[in-house]
């Protein structure tokens, strides 16, 4: 994808993807999701209470190669 689709894509989503956000965007499933916070593709996750929130630039950075 390059930038301006990338944008377009995750502009629904707010800074913070939750792990059902992930999978959506991922399409995946969210067990899927949780086992890559895991092993850690996910960088270091924000996590409030038992919920856990990744960068919206962290995705886009890593998965969509955008500097």
């Amino acid at each position: 994808m390059d930038n301006f689709s990338t944008a377009n894509f995750l502009s629904g989503y707010g800074d913070l993807l939750s792990t059902t956000e992930l999978a959506q965007v991922f399409r995946v499933s969210k067990q899927t999701v949780y086992k890559e916070l895991r092993d850690g593709k996910f960088g270091e996750p924000i996590k409030i209470g038992r919920a856990y929130l990744i960068s919206k630039a962290y995705i886009i950075r890593k998965f969509f190669d955008v500097a």
